[in-house]
């Protein structure tokens, strides 16, 4: 699923399945993709003030040298609801 992380869109849904049997649903606010050498870290695992979740995968330029990509991408999301398990 993460390959297709770039694809994503603002207003796209983010469903995550707990092993208690919840869903946490999330809708994307904006991707983003940023150069390793300049990765915002505190913008990306810091704390929001708010229930989000956060995708980041390699992405962009991919340098057949180092056998790694040269970017980053990141979904940025907002909690919208939790279906309790058994509700679905």
């Amino acid at each position: 699923m993460f390959y297709k992380l770039k694809s994503l869109r603002a207003g796209d849904k983010v469903d995550v399945s707990l092993t208690d049997g919840a869903v946490v649903h999330f809708v994307v606010r904006t991707v983003e993709s940023y150069l390793k050498a300049q990765f915002p870290s505190q913008k990306v695992y810091g704390s929001h003030g708010y229930g989000a979740l956060q995708l980041v995968t390699c992405g962009g330029t991919f340098d057949s040298v180092t056998g790694h990509y040269l970017s980053n991408v990141v979904a940025y999301t907002t909690l919208v609801s939790i279906t309790p398990a058994g509700k679905q």
